[in-house]
């Protein structure tokens, strides 16, 4: 019986969304968008608006938060995390103006903005906190976000992530991005018979949470690291899933060849000038599409009070400019065509406990 070879890119592309190099933008500021005086007073103006009416997240919606010019950046930035380079920082809020409720509702006010607020886990949370909670990362049952340890180059299921500094590290802690097409154009280049063996399936640990209806009540998925569709190249990549799924007896043993094309994969993403390596200060906003950017953070050294800790919100958004997926995202996103509210996690409950961020899965 005659093999099909995954589709693939037939050379390495020269021209793609999401295709730099962090040498190409270390010195570059283009890169970062510092919000102007009109913005944040919009902004200012919106979040009050909204304690007038005595509103939380996720209880409002793009017309309750207006912002009659800034909403055009947004729109820009829209453009350029699908089309463009696929990320962005958005720099020079004035975090400490602001209690962290407020923060909140400015987050989940720009969001607004921007995309639908996706599921993160089985909670159903939909306003996550990045925060170390002092957990064993080698336990299958916690997620990396939870602790301080180094998070190497991974994605995460939404169309787009979104970020927002509250308070820096003690030390530590560095953000890093690298582009998904500039790494598969160097596997191409150095070792094109392991860039076949990424654009097969590899299992990936669901680490506790359930998959959607039709996926089947398996604690793992199978999905390829890269996929190509529509001229584009698209990731799902996060290596410590991949390795702990090898727990469960019936998931196929990793084989000689896919582990060192995930070695590969590592280390040319670790290389001199592959990644931007930027340090996200309070108030600092971070956008990424993370179909063609991967991201990844330093382990860091936290302060021992919770309240003066390592404190990012977050969100996984789904997009209206997104791009059509390819066949294999199916089963795992609920739908591949582009502009749909697709990806997060299924929550395991659906009764809300009144907690911002643990309000769950709705369309907003």
């Amino acid at each position: 019986m005659q093999t099909i070879k995954p589709a693939m890119p037939p050379a390495p592309l020269t021209s793609s969304p999401g295709l730099w190099r962090g040498s190409d933008l270390q010195h570059s500021r283009d890169w970062i968008f510092r919000f102007p005086d009109n913005a944040l007073a919009e902004i200012e103006s919106a979040m009050r608006g909204i304690q007038a009416k005595k509103l939380v997240p996720p209880h409002f919606h793009k017309q309750d938060f207006p912002l009659p010019t800034f909403s055009s950046d947004l729109n820009k930035m829209l453009d350029e995390l699908e089309h463009g380079r696929g990320f962005f920082l958005m720099r020079g809020f004035p975090i400490e103006r602001y209690s962290e409720p407020e923060a909140e509702i400015i987050f989940w006010g720009l969001s607004q903005h921007l995309g639908i607020p996706l599921s993160q886990n089985a909670e159903g949370h939909l306003l996550g906190r990045v925060r170390n909670m002092g957990l064993d990362i080698n336990k299958t049952n916690v997620r990396a976000y939870q602790t301080s340890a180094e998070l190497i180059f991974h994605n995460d299921q939404s169309d787009v992530i979104f970020l927002m500094c509250l308070k820096q590290a003690k030390a530590g802690g560095v953000s890093r991005l690298v582009s998904v097409t500039a790494i598969q154009n160097e596997i191409q280049r150095r070792r094109p018979d392991l860039l076949e063996e990424l654009y097969k399936p590899y299992y990936i640990d669901r680490r506790g949470e359930r998959g959607r209806e039709d996926e089947g009540d398996v604690p793992y998925y199978g999905i390829p690291v890269l996929s190509y569709h529509k001229n584009l190249v698209t990731a799902r990549y996060i290596r410590g899933y991949i390795e702990s799924a090898q727990r469960f007896p019936d998931v196929p043993r990793l084989t000689k060849n896919q582990i060192e094309a995930l070695d590969l994969f590592d280390s040319i993403a670790n290389e001199d000038g592959m990644a931007l390596s930027f340090q996200m200060e309070p108030g600092d906003c971070q956008l990424a599409n993370n179909y063609c950017v991967l991201h990844a953070r330093t382990n860091f050294e936290d302060y021992p009070e919770l309240e003066r800790r390592r404190h990012l919100l977050r969100m996984w958004l789904a997009t209206p400019n997104s791009r059509e997926l390819p066949p294999c995202f199916e089963s795992r996103f609920g739908t591949c065509k582009g502009g749909e509210v697709r990806g997060g996690i299924p929550p395991s409950r659906t009764e809300p406990t009144g907690k911002v961020e643990e309000f769950r899965l709705q369309r907003v």
